[in-house]
């Protein structure tokens, strides 16, 4: 019976420590993604300064 339950009690553990290890490397994977998008996104320019944009902001101050 004791054999049973080592057995039963060492099975669980490594269906445990696989899935922390999982979650951490997806967790991970995560992070460094948005990281990438993060500086993707202060290099782009998010829009043109035309002469619409300039009426607008003109119109603004008035």
């Amino acid at each position: 019976m004791k054999r049973a339950e080592s057995e039963r009690r060492s099975f669980l553990k490594a269906i445990l420590t696989g899935t922390a290890t999982a979650a951490a490397v997806i967790v991970a994977k995560d992070a460094s993604a948005g990281q990438a998008f993060d500086q993707q996104c202060m290099k782009e320019t998010l829009y043109r300064e035309t002469e619409a944009f300039k009426k607008y902001y003109e119109s603004l101050r008035s």
